[in-house]
């Protein structure tokens, strides 16, 4: 979205091909300007007859508008009127917002033949350039099997360019995963929609837990702001996010990054546990630490009795990155300029350091800082420099695309970490942490869920989003552990 819109069409134009239609778009665009006139009289006609085929679903200021279009209101092209009125609606909705990138969510539900859908790109092929120029994605939900095996691409050019963009979604579950998902974009859904695909009940209980649980975190922490349907949390995600997605304490380090440091802060003997950062824990266990951040639910974590568990989850902090804290970029460049900078590596790291984005050092000063006081206690925990890069070089360094070669810099990558380490082994992380005092001292009255209360460990129990991963087992055990 950092380009400028020229900018963006030159890319899709090279990226689509839809240069061969260079002839057709120009009169396209003259059609448009007569269909726009036609638009503005017929609407007021007595002839038209109103058709909730479209409706733009995304707020004013997003990024990207979001068209819901259901493929069983669009009319037959054998009933002519109803069919103009459908084309109009289309124009009339998309045309004081074509300038903006968008998404189309065809709802294919119930369709037994893929007629309407080739219909509605038909029409479709009949508008000018704009309206291809600025379409990110076209989904298509309730796909049937002769949509998804392609019967519906044909060998023309308009049919060439949505298949490029064309994803598809079994359910509205599915489609809830997408980061402009709203929660309030279930109210433009028909009855029938609901009715075929009953998983917007998982979406809407999913809703009403996560705005339960913020309000009573805002209860407890003073803040009377209502929640909103536009913060709508899809799945408690807590990992896997880019570095600038995430919420940052008020020095810029990740709260959830905060909040595993100082559970060993808090507990500074867990800092002797043999084998920490290297053996593993439950993934169970990871899951729900992981829901409990989500929360920030600081109580419950510090009661966590496994250090292995808190110590594994920030591991996979920066495991899961979209892209690794030594960005894509800089691996290329050790890969690239390997022989050089084996030759000289302190410089080289040196160089590492003056050359990563601002946040991915400052994130990796704090967490060299940290990982260097869990070395001081190597006695105890066996966690010497080179054991500890060793842990963290595929955590740190990764490819974008994985190939056998990656496996020859395993090395090097090591090396680059453990003198990073020794240069930092006296970097102060501890003025980087956020003092939460409020929710440090286990005080029930602030901290909402504490595990004292097992219908509460229930609660964050249940925002881990694979209910297989804890079973009826495994939550009995984790009630008798924090009882």
């Amino acid at each position: 979205m950092d380009q400028s819109i020229n900018d963006a069409e030159a890319f899709l134009k090279q990226k689509i091909k839809i240069n061969p239609l260079k002839d057709q778009m120009q009169q396209n665009q003259k059609n448009y300007e007569i269909q726009l006139q036609v638009a503005h009289y017929f609407k007021k006609s007595e002839s038209y007859t109103k058709k909730p085929a479209i409706k733009l679903v995304s707020n004013e200021n997003d990024e990207v508008q979001v068209y819901f279009i259901y493929g069983e209101h669009i009319p037959d092209q054998s009933k002519k009127q109803d069919y103009e009125s459908f084309k109009i609606d289309i124009i009339e909705t998309m045309h004081p917002k074509i300038d903006r990138f968008f998404i189309i969510v065809f709802f294919n539900t119930n369709m037994m033949t893929a007629s309407t859908l080739n219909d509605f790109k038909d029409f479709y092929g009949t508008l000018p350039e704009k309206y291809f120029f600025h379409m990110k994605k076209f989904i298509v939900l309730h796909a049937n099997f002769i949509v998804k095996g392609g019967g519906i691409f044909g060998m023309n050019e308009i049919k060439s360019f949505f298949k490029k963009i064309t994803t598809f979604a079994d359910t509205l579950l599915i489609l809830s995963k997408e980061e402009w998902f709203k929660y309030k974009m279930l109210a433009a859904l028909p009855e029938s929609v609901k009715a075929y695909d009953q998983s917007y009940r998982d979406i809407e209980n999913q809703r009403k837990k996560t705005v339960f649980r913020k309000q009573q975190t805002q209860q407890a922490v003073g803040d009377d702001e209502i929640d909103s349907d536009d913060n709508f949390n899809k799945d408690s995600k807590i990992l896997g996010l880019n570095l600038d997605e995430y919420e940052r304490n008020k020095y810029g380090i990740p709260i959830i990054l905060d909040m595993l440091v100082q559970y060993f802060e808090k507990q500074p003997e867990k800092l002797k546990t043999e084998g920490i950062f290297r053996k593993q824990a439950a993934v169970y266990e990871e899951k729900v630490v992981e829901a409990a951040l989500a929360c920030q639910k600081v109580g419950f974590v510090n009661k966590v009795e496994n250090a292995h568990t808190i110590a594994c989850v920030f591991k996979q902090f920066f495991l899961k990155l979209k892209e690794p804290i030594m960005t894509y970029q800089l691996y290329e460049w050790v890969v690239q300029n390997k022989p050089q900078i084996e030759q000289n590596l302190e410089v080289s790291v040196q160089m590492l350091f003056d050359y990563m984005p601002e946040l991915n050092r400052e994130i990796l000063l704090f967490s060299l800082g940290f990982l260097n006081s869990v070395i001081q206690e190597q006695e105890h925990n066996l966690m010497t420099t080179y054991n500890m890069a060793v842990v963290f070089g595929p955590n740190f360094f990764r490819s974008e695309i994985v190939k056998m070669a990656d496996l020859g810099h395993v090395t090097l990558f090591v090396q680059i970490v453990q003198i990073m380490l020794e240069l930092k082994k006296d970097y102060d992380y501890k003025k980087m942490l956020e003092v939460r005092s409020d929710n440090l001292n286990f005080d029930a009255s602030l901290v909402p869920f504490l595990p004292d209360d097992l219908a509460n460990l229930d609660d964050i129990l249940d925002m881990v989003s694979d209910k297989n991963v804890v079973n009826e087992t495994e939550r009995k055990e984790l009630k008798s552990r924090y009882k």
